[in-house]
């Protein structure tokens, strides 16, 4: 497979993002009557919209722009958006069809008409011809050729044909997508920030190699959690003791210790093993919902895509399952602040707030289980 190139900058009047592209800003732009600072607007909004996939791209490797077809399963097809480097799950022929519009450029008549090998910038894209119908073509990222998607029923049957065959395992570390998934909006607040809060990292003394360590964010997470609101302190020795026995009590108990869901945390860990009753799974949350929570003096847990939270100090490409401890908020910069198990250097760790919230992402408990929605889910704990 081909190495992609990144992403550049192009006449925005010959593309631009579909849901730019109401019937009147169609009519201007096809007939070059668009005012000058209406354009110049879209353009910048549309090279900032591509630069995004060169993250994506980091994120879905290879895969990017492909039709996914899980081997494992029933074949179920998802398609890797280029933009954000997230697969999107195409289910029936109706919703694949109304899903790839969603995700698709608005281009030129001429330039998909006259052009036989699209541009390595565009390989992976749905193009949509805006001068027309609104014409659907996949540009396959093999041959960069475009492929005409049809009516529902034909896009889909092209979507398989060019599909590429994935392990669930290979597509579990995808991070997924969701048509209109929330995004961040902020109120105004004071700083906040949890004091006496006990770090530990998963693996206290760094044996990653101990898979119970490796996987053992949610263990570490709710152990500085229970710690804090019990009002006690913590040890190296004592967080790799309670890590490595919650994790072998859980597989014991529950046959599963390596990724466990935000609910699974909240029955398992917090009211079985640790006996602790001040807690509660908070669903569809928003960013404020946690700056409220933590405002109450309440502290919160949240399951991340740990692929997306940039952080450095991760092993890359990152976790893609992960839980943190979030403690404060500081309004001024926009930051929550962690205790993040995922590095020794985890204490009071600061992420930007809106990169924060689109990571948070529950997931099924298992192990590498595929997620099928974005759960923006936390874990409330008080004293």
């Amino acid at each position: 497979m081909r190495q992609k190139e990144k992403l550049k900058t192009y006449n925005p009047a010959l593309l631009l993002p579909a849901y730019f592209l109401t019937d009147s800003a169609n009519y201007m732009l096809t007939n070059l009557k668009y005012p000058r600072k209406i354009i110049f607007t879209l353009a910048l909004l549309t090279m900032l919209f591509l630069s995004l996939a060169v993250e994506g791209a980091h994120y879905a490797g290879e895969a990017t722009g492909y039709i996914l077809l899980q081997v494992e399963a029933n074949g179920e097809a998802w398609y890797v958006y280029p933009i954000n480097g997230k697969a999107y799950y195409l289910g029936r022929p109706a919703d694949a069809f109304k899903i790839m519009k969603s995700l698709a450029l608005g281009a030129k008549h001429d330039f998909i008409a006259n052009t036989d090998i699209f541009p390595e910038r565009l390989s992976g894209m749905i193009l949509l011809d805006v001068e027309q119908n609104g014409e659907a073509y996949y540009i396959y990222p093999e041959n960069n050729k475009k492929y005409y998607l049809g009516r529902p029923d034909d896009a889909f049957k092209i979507m398989r044909e060019l599909g590429r065959g994935v392990s669930n395992l290979d597509l579990a570390n995808i991070p997924i997508g969701i048509i209109g998934e929330p995004l961040a909006f902020f109120d105004i607040h004071k700083k906040v920030l949890l004091a006496n809060v006990p770090f530990t990292a998963q693996a206290p003394f760094g044996d990653w190699a101990d898979q119970r360590q490796q996987d053992g964010c949610e263990e570490a997470s709710a152990l500085m959690a229970v710690k804090w609101a019990r009002g006690q302190s913590l040890t190296k020795d004592e967080a790799l003791k309670e890590i490595t026995g919650i994790s072998d009590w859980l597989l014991k108990k529950y046959g599963e210790y390596r990724d466990i869901s935000a609910q699974d945390a909240v029955d398992w860990i917090f009211k079985d093993y640790f006996n602790y009753g001040k807690v509660v799974l908070v669903r569809d949350i928003t960013v404020n919902d946690i700056i409220e929570e933590l405002a109450k003096g309440n502290l919160v847990i949240t399951p991340m895509n740990g692929q997306i939270m940039h952080n450095p100090n991760y092993k890359a490409p990152g976790p893609p399952r992960h839980m943190v401890v979030v403690r404060g908020y500081d309004p001024a910069i926009k930051e929550f602040i962690t205790n993040d198990p995922g590095t020794r250097l985890g204490e009071l760790y600061r992420y930007d707030a809106t990169v924060f919230y689109e990571a948070i992402r529950d997931y099924p408990t298992g192990y590498h289980e595929i997620i099928k929605q974005i759960g923006k889910d936390m874990i409330v704990v008080s004293k």
